[in-house]
């Protein structure tokens, strides 16, 4: 057990009420880490909550213990011992005001390289595939022995960010991982199924319509597109399956990065992804205030925008 997986093995020992954070927009692996922390720590005899500010997308609601999230902002009126943060690689990526933590026991468990070691004993590996992966070897540091609802909520976060073991942060470690998880008796299909293949046919349309959308930037030797808040009524999609497309757009050969925006009246979410080794996408989102990994990351801005002609101006 390393120095700082004893500190905060002591520190959930000796905490009474802990509430687990993840981060706005729920994925698998944000909801793998506070899921399963949530069933050790409940094991434990603890008081446990578990919040995100947005919900969980239906898709993965055949995660154990999904009932227990919750995105009331009310539960910081509480009194908590202790915060644990889980995948979320900045406070502002939780939309909780850092008012409400000031002064606040927080654990941080992180994989993002973008991440500024803001609690009081951060755990952060940006080599890990994910905050599963983190997560799984703490449990296997302090020799807690994890069961089917753990290893289901594990797998799915590991399977969530390598999209099925195919990122380049996907290492024999994590294969290793897996495989010990299926010991346990869950079957990689059945989560890979729930994980992957989850869209409808208007899920579907819905990508077929941002695809053909599809812009280069000459000069930067960007691949980018767009979809509007309008275009999931169009297609009566929800916004849930729209996860998964920035990562497919990567796919494409022979440009630096390619980037999905997500237009609202007064807000633009990006997604940015690159191949390439010499790019930093993490450096570059921290500009507008986002942040992320080398090779997957994004930000969020307070900007207008509209299409013209087929292309996006900024008012």
């Amino acid at each position: 057990m390393t120095d700082i997986q004893r500190q905060i093995d002591r520190l959930l020992l000796n905490s009474k009420k802990i509430l687990i954070i993840g981060h706005q927009r729920p994925d698998e692996d944000a909801l793998g880490a506070c899921l399963s922390f949530y069933h050790y720590l409940k094991s434990l005899g603890k008081e446990v909550k578990v919040y995100s500010a947005d919900p969980a997308p239906s898709y993965l609601h055949f995660m154990p213990h999904i009932e227990e999230l919750m995105s009331d902002i009310e539960v910081f009126d509480e009194y908590w011992d202790l915060y644990l943060f889980l995948d979320c690689g900045s406070i502002s990526n939780t939309r909780i005001p850092e008012a409400a933590l000031r002064g606040k026991n927080i654990i941080n468990i992180d994989h993002h390289v973008s991440n500024n070691s803001y609690g009081l004993v951060n755990l952060i590996d940006a080599k890990a595939s994910s905050a599963c992966e983190i997560v799984y070897n703490y449990f296997s540091a302090i020799g807690y022995s994890i069961d089917k609802a753990v290893a289901t909520n594990l797998l799915a976060g590991i399977l969530g960010d390598t999209s099925g073991f195919i990122h380049s942060t996907t290492g024999s470690e994590t294969v290793k991982i897996a495989s010990e998880l299926i010991k346990v008796g869950i079957k990689i299909h059945q989560i890979f199924n729930y994980v992957v293949r989850n869209k409808t046919i208007g899920g579907l349309r819905l990508w077929g319509e941002t695809l053909s959308r599809l812009k280069i930037n000459k000069e930067l030797n960007v691949a980018y597109t767009y979809i509007f808040d309008d275009d999931f009524k169009a297609f009566e999609a929800k916004e849930d399956e729209l996860d998964g497309l920035a990562n497919f757009l990567n796919a494409i050969v022979d440009v630096n990065a390619t980037a999905l925006f997500r237009i609202s009246p007064n807000r633009v979410k990006a997604s940015w992804r690159t191949k390439r080794e010499d790019i930093d996408l993490s450096a570059f989102c921290a500009i507008f205030g986002g942040g992320g990994h080398r090779k997957a990351s994004g930000f969020t801005v307070n900007w207008q925008v509209v299409e013209k002609d087929g292309e996006l101006v900024i008012l």
